[in-house]
C-alpha cells in the first residue's frame, strides 16, 4: 500500500480500487453505504471570481451581488500540480483522497458530473480529462514518518517511477496534521523532489487548523475545503433516503453541514442543529445502552487530550478498532472523537480543563469549546470560564479567544475579553490565526482605535521604483510636498456611514457583518473611492478636522510608494523593497504567504509597518491610487520615470485604466511590496480592492 513508509520504493504500491468498497455512511437501517456509492463531491473555497480577471467586473446602475461560484476540490487538484489542501476536523479530506484514488484507478473523470456550486442554483460539470496517472497514497503516522518520506521514500520513489521508467505520479500525503513544527521543512523537501520532475503531481491534506498555521513557499497552491451546501445535503438526503416521509427534516441544520456530522444526523435521522445535541441524540440512537456510550467518550477522551499531553505533536490517533459492517465510520472522526472528548471532560473539574488547555491549547480548543457549551446550557461553565481567563498573559489572551463567541456579552466576563483581544490586535501577539480571529472579536465588541488616523509625511525626495519587474524601472529620485495619509485603508464601519447617507450602491457581502466592520472596505471602484473621499472632505470642513483650502482624495501613485518606502534608497536581495525593509519577513503582511486569502481587520501586522507608521501597505487590498495607466493590463502607456505628463488627469476615458498598489490578500511578494504596479479599470471592483485616503492642500 503506499500509506506505508519504506525506503524501498518498491514496495511503495498504489492504492487499490478497493478504497471505494470501504464504508463511509451507515442508513437507520442499518444498511452501510460504500465509498463509490456516498460520496458527496466536496467544495473548496474558491471561486471563479477569485481565479478570473479582476479587471473583468464592471459596476452596472441597480446590479446586484454576484453569487459565488465555488470549484470543486478536484478541480483544484486538476490546476495545480502541486496543492495543500485544508479543512475543519470531519470536513472530508481523508474521504476526498480516496475517493479521487478509486476514481482515478478505476473509472476516471473524463465524463463530466453536474456538481452544485452554491445554493443559488448554480451547477458547473466537474471534469478531468488525464490518463495513466499512477497513484501513491500515504497517511502520515507522526513526524518520523513524514521524515522518512521527504528525505527517502518519495526521493527514490520518483527516480524509480518517473525519471526511470517515464511515468505520471500523483502523490496524496494525507493526515499531515499528525506531523511536529518540522512537518513544514519536509513539506518543502517533497516540493523540491517533485519539482525536478515533470509528471509528477502532489496534493497534501492536513487540518486547518494546525496546517493553517504553517509558513510554506508563496508558489504553493494553499486551498480550504467548504462545509456541505444545504443543497448538497439536501440531495443526497434525497438519494439516499428515497421512501423516507421524514427525511425532509433530516440534516437540515448548521452542525450537519460538516460531512462527519452529516453521516451521524444521516444515521440517526436528525436535523443537526447543534452538535453536542447531535452526538447525543446518536448515542442514543447508535448504542441504547448508556454504559457503551460513556465507554466510548472517555476512551475519546483519553486520546483526544491525554495521548496530545505526552506527545510533542499537537494531532492525536484514536486506538479504537472497531467492526467496520456495524459502526458508523465517522464514529473515528476528528471532530466525533472531540465531541466524545467533551461529554466526558463535562463531567470533570474545571481545573483539569483548565490544565488541558495551557498544557495544549491548540489540540484541546474544540474539545474545551464544547465543554463549555455543555456546561453553560447547563448554568455550570462560570468556573471554567474564569479559569481560561486567567493564567499568564498568553494563557488569558488564548483562554479569551476560545470564550468571547459564548459569554462576550456577560458583563462579569466582557471587560476581561475585550482587554485581551485588544492587546492582540494592538500588539501583534499570538499567531496570525489567533489574531485574525482576535481581529474579528474586536470589531465585533466595539473596536476603540481610530482608524480614520492620518500619518505625517515630510516633503521631500525619494528613490521610486524598483528593478523587480519592467513596469517599475527605470528607479528614479523624485520631490513631493508634505502631505497627509491614512494609518490604514479605509474600513467598512466607515465606508457603511457614507453608503448609508448617500444612497450609494455598495456589492460587498460583508458589509454589514459585525465581525467585519474593522476590515478594509473591498468591492469598489476608482468612481466609488473618490466620491467616499468628496463626501469626507465636507465632513471634515464641517467639522473643523481639515481646512477649507485641504482637501481629502486619493494618493498618487508616488505618494502612495513614499507612504510605504519612506527613505529606502536601495532594494533588498530579490530587488525588492517592502514598508519594513528590504528583505522580505513571514508574518508582517496579510499576503499569499500568510493563507488567510481573505481580508482581516486593518493593523494586525504592527512590525509590518512602514516607516511612516502607516498598516496594511503591502498585502491585505489592492488600493486605488489617482495615476492612470493605460487601455493595457499588461503594459502601461504611463510608464516610468514618474512625470507630470497628464497621468494624473481625473476625467480620462472609461476604458483607461487607474494604478493599483501594495498587492492583496492573494498577492505573493513579488507583488505585495512597495514598487510592484497593478491597475483595473475605474468602474472594476473585487473583493482584494480597497483605497485609503491622502489630505493634502489644494493644488490650483
Amino acid at each position: 500500500m503506499g500509506n506505508k513508509a519504506t525506503k524501498d520504493s518498491q514496495e511503495l504500491q498504489p492504492p487499490p480500487a478497493s478504497f471505494g468498497e470501504e464504508p463511509l455512511l451507515v442508513l437507520p437501517s442499518g444498511e452501510i453505504v460504500d465509498l463509490a456509492n456516498g460520496y458527496i463531491p466536496l467544495l473548496a473555497r474558491f471561486t471563479f471570481e477569485d481565479k478570473a480577471s479582476k479587471g473583468l467586473r464592471k459596476r452596472k446602475p441597480g446590479q446586484q451581488p454576484e453569487p459565488p461560484v465555488y470549484f470543486t476540490a478536484l478541480e483544484l487538484v486538476r490546476d495545480n500540480k502541486i496543492l495543500f489542501l485544508t479543512g475543519a476536523s470531519g470536513s472530508g479530506k481523508t474521504t476526498f483522497a480516496k475517493h479521487l484514488s478509486f476514481r482515478l484507478v478505476t473509472s476516471g473523470f473524463k465524463k463530466p458530473r453536474p456538481v452544485a456550486r452554491n445554493d443559488l442554483g448554480d451547477v458547473k460539470e466537474e471534469k478531468w480529462d488525464i490518463d495513466g496517472l499512477i497513484l501513491y497514497f500515504f497517511a502520515v503516522k507522526d513526524a518520523n514518518d513524514l521524515r522518512t518520506l521527504a528525505k527517502d521514500s518519495i526521493p527514490q520513489l520518483l527516480r524509480t517511477e518517473v525519471q526511470g521508467k517515464g511515468n505520471k505520479i500523483l502523490l496524496i500525503l494525507d493526515a499531515l496534521e499528525r506531523a511536529d513544527q518540522t512537518a513544514p521543512e519536509h513539506i518543502v523537501s517533497i516540493i523540491e523532489s517533485a519539482k525536478e520532475h515533470e509528471n509528477v503531481w502532489v496534493i497534501f491534506l492536513g487540518e486547518a487548523t494546525i496546517c493553517g498555521r504553517w509558513v510554506l513557499p508563496s508558489d504553493l497552491a494553499r486551498h480550504e475545503l467548504l462545509p456541505l451546501l444545504a443543497t448538497q445535503k439536501q440531495e443526497a438526503v434525497k438519494r439516499l433516503l428515497d421512501d423516507d416521509d421524514s427525511r425532509e427534516k433530516v440534516a437540515t441544520g448548521e452542525a450537519a453541514a460538516n460531512p462527519a456530522l452529516f453521516a451521524l444526523a444521516l444515521q440517526a435521522k436528525h436535523p443537526g442543529d447543534r452538535a453536542e445535541q447531535l452526538l447525543d441524540d446518536w448515542l442514543s440512537f447508535a448504542y441504547p445502552e448508556s454504559p457503551e456510550a460513556d465507554k466510548l467518550a472517555e476512551e475519546a477522551y483519553h486520546n483526544v487530550l491525554e495521548q496530545c499531553a505526552t506527545k510533542e505533536s499537537q494531532a492525536w490517533q484514536t486506538s479504537l478498532i472497531l467492526d467496520p459492517r456495524t459502526t458508523n465510520p465517522a464514529l473515528l472522526s476528528g471532530i466525533v472523537q472531540q465531541l466524545l472528548a467533551a461529554r466526558h471532560l463535562s463531567g470533570l473539574s474545571a481545573t483539569t480543563a483548565v490544565n488541558h488547555f495551557h498544557r495544549q491549547p491548540l489540540a484541546s480548543t474544540p474539545v474545551i469549546r464544547s465543554c463549555l457549551l455543555r456546561l453553560q446550557e447547563a448554568g455550570k461553565s462560570d468556573e471554567l470560564v474564569e479559569g481560561l481567563l486567567g493564567g499568564t498573559k498568553t494563557e488569558s489572551q488564548r483562554g479569551a479567544l476560545l470564550v468571547a463567541d459564548l459569554v462576550s456579552d456577560d458583563p462579569r466576563f466582557r471587560t476581561n475579553i475585550f482587554e485581551a483581544v485588544l492587546s492582540v490586535v494592538t500588539n501583534g501577539s499570538l499567531s496570525p490565526r489567533e489574531r485574525e480571529q482576535a481581529g474579528r472579536i474586536l470589531s465585533r465588541l466595539g473596536d476603540p482605535r481610530d482608524l480614520t488616523a492620518l500619518a505625517d509625511v515630510p516633503a521631500g525626495s525619494f528613490v521610486m521604483g524598483s528593478e523587480s519587474h519592467p513596469n517599475s524601472r527605470p528607479t528614479a529620485r523624485i520631490s513631493l510636498n508634505s502631505f497627509k495619509i491614512g494609518i490604514y485603508p479605509v474600513v467598512n464601519r466607515d465606508y457603511l456611514v457614507f453608503a448609508r447617507e448617500t444612497d450609494r450602491d455598495w456589492l460587498s457581502p460583508g458589509a454589514g457583518d459585525p465581525e467585519r466592520q474593522s476590515a478594509p472596505a473591498t468591492d469598489l471602484t476608482w468612481h466609488d473611492a473618490r466620491a467616499y473621499c468628496n463626501w469626507l472632505t465636507k465632513q471634515w470642513r464641517r467639522s473643523g478636522k481639515i481646512s477649507a483650502a485641504e482637501q481629502v482624495r486619493l494618493p498618487t501613485e508616488p505618494e502612495f510608494e513614499r507612504a510605504s518606502r519612506g527613505d529606502q534608497d536601495a532594494a533588498g536581495s530579490e530587488g525588492l523593497v517592502f514598508p519594513w525593509g528590504t528583505e522580505w519577513q513571514d508574518d508582517l503582511a496579510n499576503s499569499e504567504e500568510i493563507g488567510f486569502n481573505t481580508t482581516c481587520t486593518v493593523g494586525l501586522f504592527p512590525k509590518g509597518r512602514s516607516p511612516y507608521g502607516c498598516y496594511d501597505m503591502a498585502g491585505q487590498v489592492w488600493e486605488w491610487c489617482t495615476t492612470l495607466w493605460g487601455e493595457d493590463m499588461a503594459t502601461p502607456s504611463f510608464k516610468y520615470p514618474y512625470s507630470n505628463d497628464g497621468r494624473e488627469t481625473l476625467n480620462a476615458p472609461e476604458p483607461v485604466r487607474r494604478v493599483l498598489r501594495g498587492g492583496c490578500f492573494s498577492s505573493p511578494k513579488i507583488k505585495a511590496n512597495c514598487t510592484y504596479r497593478g491597475s483595473l479599470e475605474p468602474a472594476g471592483f473585487w473583493r482584494g480592492n480597497g483605497f485609503r485616503i491622502v489630505v493634502a492642500p489644494i493644488v490650483s
